[in-house]
């Protein structure tokens, strides 16, 4: 990685690129969000359908305890990876099981959740604050370049093959089951393994997306991208690929705008992603104008 660092900054000394390839962090966060925004526009449109919106931001919440409780375990700031992903699974199969064998809405209960797990965060951080700067804990709740590295990279890599693979498989069979319970019980659907199994992957999607763009606000990124597709889309796969072109378009504009104006990347991402929501929205209502 190293030459290739050493190359794009050669280009951006020719002029070639722009300026901000001449630093190997901007590069390394650009290839990071080529990886991500694929994986979270496509898993998006599901987060949707299976109305989990609320479910994401608790993960969110859950991963910022995750990393306390990792860093109190003695993980390193930077890889603090067994400490999230640990907690952050128990936090979702708790939250599926008790969804699914209690009579309470699943809103009421995830909400009961999100409400323990940042009582927890907010507690551990202060412990953890007498480690670590709250600057260094601050890059993970709302996203960084600087903190990207090439383990990560290939973390994300290595993830992002197996959640697409894992997806492809199961992708009819779980559209069914968002779309309609008992047709997807009709067809031989098992809708509480494939509960269980998608939560897990967008547990792990959520995992690998926390350091470009923050515990507080990725669930953003897994929602908004539909949002935006669903203004505009007319059919399933448009529907699918409008969500990859938001989030890609969202998660590059939201690195320059970082890199240009020193702000958060993933508050940058997460405000590039809304005016993309609400030009398509604004797009939507031209076009049904038109069509009338």
């Amino acid at each position: 990685m190293t030459d290739f660092y050493a190359w794009t900054a050669a280009l951006s000394e020719r002029g070639t690129l722009p300026e901000v390839f001449r630093y190997a962090f901007f590069v390394r966060g650009l290839l990071a969000v080529l990886l991500l925004a694929p994986l979270l526009g496509g898993i998006s449109h599901l987060v949707v359908a299976r109305r989990m919106s609320f479910f994401s931001a608790a993960l969110g919440h859950a991963a910022l305890t995750g990393l306390t409780i990792g860093l109190l375990l003695g993980e390193p700031l930077n890889g603090a990876y067994g400490g999230i992903f640990g907690f952050c699974s128990l936090a979702a199969l708790a939250m599926v099981y008790i969804k699914r064998h209690s009579a309470l809405p699943s809103d009421t209960l995830i909400g009961v959740f999100l409400s323990v797990t940042l009582g927890l965060g907010i507690c551990l951080l202060v412990a953890v604050t007498k480690r670590f700067n709250i600057h260094q804990v601050e890059a993970v709740m709302f996203g960084s370049l600087l903190t990207v590295t090439d383990t990560d990279l290939l973390l994300l890599l290595v993830l992002g093959l197996t959640l697409v693979t894992v997806l492809a498989v199961i992708y009819n069979a779980l559209l069914l089951d968002s779309l309609d319970h008992t047709t997807g019980r009709a067809a031989g659907v098992r809708s509480e393994f494939i509960d269980y199994l998608f939560v897990m992957l967008l547990t792990a999607a959520i995992i690998v997306s926390i350091k470009i763009i923050g515990a507080l606000l990725i669930e953003a990124m897994v929602v908004v991208p539909a949002a935006a597709a669903r203004n505009l889309a007319r059919t399933t796969r448009s529907y699918l690929a409008l969500s990859i072109v938001a989030a890609l378009a969202a998660g590059i504009g939201g690195l320059f705008l970082s890199t240009r104006f020193l702000v958060p990347t993933g508050g940058a991402v997460v405000l590039v992603l809304s005016s993309l929501f609400f030009v398509t929205l604004v797009g939507g209502w031209m076009r049904s104008l038109i069509a009338k």
